[in-house]
């Protein structure tokens, strides 16, 4: 039966997804201070590969990102295709970064309307001012390379550092304005001191001049509170991706952040409706977010649309930190 197949793709695709993204095997030691054995020959393999952001091309085929540091080695962009019989992950090829060098802590991934293959790829924030760039990429499907074409910043509300924890961005939004402006959106994750709840911000993208300016409003933007069920609200991350539905929903994804061995736990909750001509504020969020889906054990960082040939109406992927990461189809009932 087509159901027993796909959960046996699943588990296959959750191995694959691990090891193919794979940016490093590092050997961490553990001490067990129950146990008189040497820490030295106590050790864990981590895998990375987990996506931190996705984007649908068509009804089978995602693009994702992964948020390796800059000074990591290893992937940064992937297609994944979706059939009956595999799930297929291929790296994407990309030419040359920019002045910065190549990225670092990519979050976030979103189509440009009205430009074919065209996409906005974000870092999460700047570090000591530097980093936190929004690339403008082109992409070549056939030959999975990447061009880009341009890259710019979105004003720096609050630095990054060893002490602070500043602008976090996990998610953007492309609205088609006009053709050469588009509106941005970008929805910072919250759960730090500086930024407690998370926070949808916006402003103008001038493609030709290539900068993104925002209002006072847009700046200050507005405060989202994801539902849920939470151990620990500290450790909430209200936004860790957002994806716009045919009907101009906007759903979101939301995860608590416990650290690199879990447990883990994500929401997929209904935020709002986008009003994609309106540049005072492009968007309406929900007085009271609709949970949508709870998810143990997994921590969502991407959401996209439904996948062909699947009774679903979303699709999800996770950054599972020391576990890797998976892609999982799901049925949200709202």
């Amino acid at each position: 039966m087509i159901f027993t197949k796909r959960i046996k793709l699943f588990l296959i695709s959750s191995i694959a997804m691990s090891f193919l993204f794979v940016a490093c095997h590092s050997y961490h030691n553990v001490a067990d201070s129950s146990t008189n054995l040497d820490p030295q020959k106590i050790r864990t393999l981590q895998l990375g590969g987990g996506s931190s952001g996705m984007e649908q091309l068509n009804d089978s085929t995602y693009v994702v990102v992964y948020d390796l540091k800059n000074y990591a080695k290893g992937i940064r962009l992937g297609l994944v295709n979706i059939s009956d019989d595999a799930i297929v992950v291929s790296p994407i090829e990309i030419d040359a970064w920019g002045k910065e060098g190549i990225s670092s802590d990519l979050e976030s991934i979103c189509a440009i309307p009205g430009r074919t293959n065209e996409f906005l790829i974000a870092e999460s924030g700047n570090w000591k001012g530097n980093f936190g760039r929004i690339f403008h990429i082109q992409l070549a499907i056939s030959t999975r390379k990447a061009k880009v074409l341009n890259s710019f910043k979105p004003p720096i509300l609050k630095e990054n550092n060893s002490d602070i924890v500043g602008d976090q961005y996990e998610a953007i939004v492309c609205l088609a304005y006009r053709e050469h402006e588009k509106i941005i959106i970008l929805g910072e994750r919250g759960g730090s001191k500086y930024t407690p709840s998370g926070r949808l911000r916006w402003g103008i993208w001038n493609i030709k001049n290539n900068t993104l300016t925002m209002s006072k409003e847009g700046s200050n933007g507005v405060p989202v509170n994801a539902p849920g069920n939470w151990s620990d609200t500290q450790l909430k991350r209200s936004i860790t991706d957002i994806h716009l539905d045919n009907k101009s929903t906007i759903w979101a994804s939301a995860s608590e952040d416990t650290g690199d061995a879990g447990p883990f736990y994500s929401v997929i909750y209904k935020l709002g409706k986008i009003n994609p001509i309106n540049t005072d504020q492009p968007f309406t969020v929900d007085d009271k977010p609709s949970l949508g889906k709870e998810i143990h054990g997994f921590k969502i960082e991407a959401l996209s649309g439904r996948q062909k040939g699947i009774n679903c109406t979303h699709s999800f992927g996770t950054e599972d930190e020391n576990y890797g990461g998976v892609w999982r189809p799901i049925q949200i009932d709202l």
